[in-house]
């Protein structure tokens, strides 16, 4: 027997359970929500990232649209992340969110005028962001290498210990009467434009008013069926990270580091049975996921250059030990811009995919957008940049399909 939803979301990461949540905080509604996450395709992305909460360290801000959503993102995560916190039956856990500051290291004059340079617009925003010489990170961060000119402190931004703010979501979106299916969807039935059925692995399916995809890159093959899209539309970026155990001897980092070739994060323990901790990354390959058997195993190469970077970055390092090493997914559109909104040529087909390593960070902001959309019909006009149709022209219907050709 078929069950029926108000709606179903494909993907149980930070982006589909956002969503779940913001549907799921309209109790007057009433609404049947459903998240299918399948548990069996490696660690999610949203459980490999860092936790990092930094806008102002973003590569792609060149991209105007982007920009704004990230900054709009960020001053709305506390919000979110205060709805979860004070709305489980374990209220107000450590989900280590600090707003501890960043501190972007400079090792030559070159990087020094690349960086005032793009710090001149930032500062319209994070008005305190401030250069410190080599004395001044010290007093920050003694643990730091002293072979460098100086960094730029960004003060505002923040982490959060990812794996547990799922977590935390997750419990929201249970205690709130959303329905978690651990299962692989296997097609979607689509007759006449819409999507009527959601085809399970096992065979069984369910329906909704309502169908979102929020499931990174396994979300080509469902995209791939329905909309007739030959080439993947999300690329798979293969990112490594490594955690080392911080000793007795050495502290805690108390700020984000950044530099040119990756970045360590804090953790720091939230509650007596765990260790202080720091992540080092991250690699960055593009991979082809239907050539690499095991995609979410580590690499050599990967491992080596992460250890590289921390030995430069903490001249100590050899005092810490690595207690743990992963790997995950970013999911990347051709133009670095995420998709939310709207499939064209099937009426009641969603998305909120592509989100690549900001989904931390978007995931909410995105969330509270798509719900206004699905039930309301409220597109906000920052959402216009992040349409599905700018990927692709639409040509032709053929077979109750909708045929899409990539644009350039």
């Amino acid at each position: 027997m078929t069950q029926n939803y108000d709606v179903i979301i494909i993907g149980g990461g930070i982006v589909g359970s956002s969503l779940a949540a913001h549907l799921a905080s309209e109790k007057n509604k009433k609404l049947r929500i459903c998240v299918i996450n399948s548990t069996n395709s490696g660690m999610p992305a949203s459980e490999a990232a860092a936790g990092l909460l930094t806008p102002f360290q973003l590569n792609e801000l060149e991209n105007p649209a982007l920009k704004e959503f990230c900054f709009k993102s960020f001053e709305y995560f506390p919000k979110f992340l205060e709805t979860i916190n004070s709305g489980t039956s374990i209220k107000n856990i450590d989900l280590g969110y600090r707003q501890a500051g960043s501190l972007y290291l400079i090792f030559s004059n070159l990087e020094f005028a690349q960086k005032e340079t793009e710090i001149k617009d930032l500062r319209t925003i994070e008005p305190k962001a401030s250069f410190l010489n080599k004395a001044d990170i010290i007093k920050h961060e003694p643990l730091i290498t002293k072979d460098l000119i100086g960094a730029y402190h960004y003060p505002s931004e923040s982490y959060i210990n990812n794996p547990k703010f799922l977590k935390a979501v997750y419990l929201y979106c249970t205690e709130n009467s959303v329905e978690y299916l651990n299962t692989t969807v296997k097609k979607l039935d689509l007759r006449n434009d819409l999507i009527e059925n959601v085809v399970l692995d096992n065979g069984q399916t369910v329906s909704a008013k309502k169908v979102v995809l929020c499931n990174g890159v396994w979300a080509n093959s469902l995209l791939k069926d329905v909309c007739n899209i030959e080439q993947p539309l999300i690329k798979a970026i293969k990112g490594e990270i490594i955690r080392v155990e911080v000793c007795d001897d050495n502290p805690l980092l108390q700020k984000i580091i950044f530099c040119s070739e990756g970045y360590l994060v804090p953790r720091p323990a939230t509650n007596q049975f765990e260790n202080d901790s720091i992540l080092i990354g991250s690699t960055s390959e593009e991979i082809d996921l239907e050539k690499i058997k095991s995609p979410f195993l580590n690499t050599v190469s990967g491992i080596s250059s992460l250890t590289n970077l921390f030995k430069t970055l903490v001249p100590s390092s050899k005092e810490y030990s690595i207690n743990n090493y992963w790997a995950g997914l970013r999911p990347q559109t051709k133009d670095k811009l995420p998709i939310i909104g709207k499939i064209p040529g099937v009426k009641n087909l969603y998305c909120s995919l592509g989100h690549y390593r900001n989904g931390i960070l978007m995931g909410p902001q995105s969330g509270k957008l798509l719900k206004e959309l699905i039930l309301d019909n409220y597109e906000d006009p920052m959402l216009k940049h992040f349409q599905f149709e700018r990927l692709f022209k639409i040509q032709s219907k053929e077979k109750s399909k909708t045929v899409l050709i990539p644009q350039g």
